[in-house]
């Protein structure tokens, strides 16, 4: 199985000119906030931050890794007093996290499994269990949110990028959003029709979770536009029919938002009235973290000067939180 394709190809496009211009240069300045406040480094040699999640007094961030030479695994994180400490027992690589305040468990995407961590004691999760384990032959789950009745919903990765970047993958749950049960690992379909829907985040005013979904990438000149949707039930957003050919899209469920090729969407919050996207490659002038409102519109920057692109986002506290292939996360209020 091909296990987070999209990430292991964007990070490996970006990661040695990232590395030579630290070697360089040394710890990277912060981006700027376009609306002049001041952006906090809250801690660095995070190896590609994938997702936040905050519970138990405390920040967790999920790591992809490296897959430079020599390859560096990444897995879950706390931050504290700036510094960041890798959790005993992590997997070598996690796309999403979801904290279940009732029962105190963090629930983390690995790519082949979904785990539920409990009994944190202020320095690690005493126990851990698996929720579900992948279907044969599929590549895994994205990234992941927990909506109503114990449910969480995963995207499934793309897989084989030589053929499933331009037509429908073949595998179990192929270009799908899936409702898996947290209690029982039952997997069920919730939406079809996306290449790569990578992180789900519920916001107000909207019933299904919000997902980035990134576009083709084989298509030369023609390649389509990068897409957020709305996951409504048993929804078909098109692809591969969709967006590759315009003309065909009206068949189909429209999306939420849609951005340049290539701009890349991947992490996303909701904050203040407003939708916040971390922009990979930007849609112009580099890595950058953009707005829009919640109800739809045009999209503004927000954070900007990244130098590495920025993939993890997150709110809390009335502070967006960013993550970007340094290694580092910052922190800013709107």
């Amino acid at each position: 199985m091909r296990h987070g394709a999209v990430l292991g190809a964007l990070v490996a496009a970006a990661a040695i000119a990232v590395s030579v211009a630290l070697a360089a240069a040394g710890p990277p300045p912060p981006p700027q906030a376009v609306n002049g406040h001041p952006v906090a480094i809250v801690a660095r040699g995070i190896p590609t931050p994938t997702t936040f999640a905050w519970g138990a007094g405390q920040l967790f961030v999920a790591a992809f890794g490296s897959e430079e030479k020599p390859m560096v695994p990444g897995g879950v994180y706390i931050v504290g007093g700036g510094r960041a400490t890798r959790l005993p027992g992590s997997p070598a690589q996690v796309f999403g996290l979801a904290w279940h305040a009732p029962t105190g468990t963090l629930f983390l995407s690995t790519g082949p499994q979904i785990l539920a961590w409990s009994g944190w004691n202020g320095r690690r999760f005493t126990h851990s269990r698996v929720v579900v384990t992948a279907p044969e032959h599929s590549p895994g789950f994205n990234g992941i949110a927990l909506g109503p009745a114990e449910n969480l919903y995963a995207g499934i990765s793309l897989g084989d990028r030589r053929q499933d970047d331009y037509s429908r993958g073949t595998f179990p749950w192929a270009n799908d959003v899936v409702t898996v049960n947290a209690v029982t690992g039952e997997i069920a379909f919730h939406a079809t029709g996306m290449r790569q829907p990578w992180q789900p985040v519920f916001v107000p005013g909207h019933r299904g979770p919000l997902i980035s979904d990134l576009g083709q990438e084989n298509l030369g000149k023609k390649r389509p536009v990068d897409r957020i949707v709305e996951i409504q039930p048993g929804a078909d957003y098109g692809f591969p029919s969709c967006p590759a050919r315009p003309a065909a899209c009206p068949r189909y469920t429209r999306p939420f938002a849609t951005f340049p090729a290539h701009s890349s969407p991947m992490g996303l919050a909701a904050l203040g009235g407003r939708l916040y996207i971390a922009l990979f490659g930007g849609t112009g002038k580099g890595p950058e973290v953009v707005s829009m409102p919640l109800g739809g519109g045009a999209s503004r920057p927000a954070l900007v000067g990244f130098v590495a692109p920025v993939v993890a986002l997150g709110q809390h506290g009335g502070r967006v939180y960013a993550g970007d292939l340094t290694g580092t996360v910052y922190s800013f209020v709107p």
